[in-house]
C-alpha cells in the first residue's frame, strides 16, 4: 500500500509522542514495504516501534519444536509493557504451513490463547490487514480485486470518517431499542437496556468504519430478511457457507430456525450460544460501496446495517461463544425511545 495511507492509519489511531508500539508482524517468508512504512509514520508521529517477527517458516520450526516453557511469562510482559499493539496481517493469524502432532498443536493453542487475551487487554490495539494475495486467497477474492476493495476502504478521511460517527452515535444513544423492517414486511425489535454504543473510526480493525452496540442477549424477537448471507463451517471455521435470500426467525436472542433446510441444520450444529444476536451496527466506510463476501469490508460498507452472532465479550455483551460473525443487510428502522 501507499505509504500516503500508513500515515493516515497512524494519525487516525491516536498513538501519542512518547509511546512504545509493538508491531506484531504475520508476514510470509519475505519482508515488504509495508513494514517498512508502517514503522517510518509511527517514528514521524514521535512513538517507539518494536517488531516481534512472526516469519510463516521460522512459526512452523518453532512451533514443531516448542516446550511447555517457551512461552514464558517474559514473552508476554513484552506485550503488556506496549502502550499499543498493532497487528500487521499478510497472512491469517496463528496459520502454519503444515499441520503439528497433537502435543504441539495443544502447546499452540494455549499460546495463541493467552496472545489474544494479552492484546485483547491493552486499551489500544489495531489488526491492520494487508492486501496480499495469501490475505485475498483466504477471502476467496481475486488479488486484483482484494487489493483494490482494501486500499479504497484505508485510504479515506478519518477525521470525516469519525466526525461522522460520533454524530450518528449521539443520535442512537438515546434510544432504548429499535425495530427493524427488512424485505416483503419481516420485522424484528431489538433491546439495548444500558448498554452504550461504540466507535471504530481507525483505532481498532483497519480498515474501519462503523458504529455498533451489543444488545441485550435474551431480548432481540421476530424475523429478519438478508439478500445473502456467510457463516463459518463448525467444524473448520476457516471454510465458509454462503446462503441467498435468507429470512432468520430470531426468539428470546437466538436464531431458532430460517427458510433454508440447509442453513437450519448448520444453525443447529453451531448451538445456542454461537447464533446468539451478539451486536447491532451500522457501516459508516465511504471506501465500501459494494459486498464481495470479506466480513471485514461488508461490514463496513457505508448504508448497511450488520446483525451479530455469537461472541461479544470483547465490546459490552456476556455471550461467550466460539466465534463471532457479521451478517449485512438494508433495512429501515423505528427506533424507541
Amino acid at each position: 500500500m501507499k505509504r500516503d495511507t500508513y500515515k493516515k492509519i497512524v494519525a487516525a489511531s491516536s498513538i501519542e509522542t512518547g509511546d512504545l508500539v509493538l508491531i506484531q508482524y504475520w508476514m510470509n517468508d519475505s519482508f515488504s514495504e509495508d513494514i517498512g512504512f508502517l514503522q517510518a509514520e509511527i517514528a514521524a508521529a514521535g512513538a517507539t516501534p518494536v517488531m516481534v517477527v512472526q516469519n510463516l517458516s521460522i512459526s512452523q520450526l518453532i512451533n514443531e519444536n516448542a516446550t511447555e516453557h517457551t512461552y514464558s511469562d517474559k514473552f508476554f510482559k513484552l506485550y503488556e509493557d506496549a502502550d499499543v499493539i498493532i497487528d500487521l496481517m499478510e497472512r491469517p493469524v496463528g496459520v502454519l504451513t503444515k499441520p503439528l502432532d497433537p502435543e504441539k498443536m495443544g502447546l499452540l493453542g494455549g499460546y495463541m490463547g493467552r496472545l489474544f487475551q494479552t492484546c485483547a487487554s491493552k486499551k489500544k490495539m489495531l489488526q491492520l490487514r494487508v492486501p496480499t494475495e495469501v490475505m485475498a486467497s483466504k477471502e476467496g477474492l481475486a488479488p486484483e480485486d482484494y487489493k483494490a476493495r482494501m486500499e479504497a476502504a484505508m485510504d479515506i478521511d478519518y477525521n470525516s470518517l469519525r466526525q461522522k460517527c460520533e454524530e450518528l452515535k449521539s443520535a442512537n444513544s438515546r434510544f432504548s431499542g429499535v425495530t427493524i423492517k427488512t424485505g416483503d414486511n419481516y420485522s424484528l425489535e431489538i433491546s439495548f437496556g444500558d448498554r452504550s454504543w461504540d466507535i471504530d473510526a481507525g483505532d481498532g480493525d483497519i480498515p474501519c468504519g462503523e458504529i455498533n452496540i451489543a444488545p441485550m442477549e435474551n431480548q432481540t424477537n421476530g424475523e429478519i430478511f438478508f439478500e445473502k448471507i456467510y457463516l463459518p463451517d463448525p467444524e473448520n471455521p476457516r471454510a465458509r457457507h454462503d446462503f441467498d435470500k435468507v429470512v432468520l426467525s430470531i426468539k428470546d436472542g437466538v436464531i431458532t430456525s430460517s427458510n433454508n433446510d440447509e442453513l437450519n441444520a448448520l444453525i443447529e450444529k453451531f448451538g445456542p450460544e454461537n447464533v446468539t444476536v451478539c451486536e447491532l451496527g451500522f457501516g459508516m466506510n465511504p471506501g465500501v460501496t459494494s459486498l464481495c463476501g470479506c466480513a471485514v469490508l461488508d461490514e463496513k460498507m457505508i448504508g448497511t446495517f450488520h446483525l451479530g452472532i455469537g461472541d461479544n465479550t470483547m465490546f459490552g455483551g456476556t455471550n461467550e461463544a466460539d466465534f463471532h460473525n457479521d451478517l449485512i443487510g438494508h433495512g429501515e428502522f423505528i427506533w424507541k425511545e
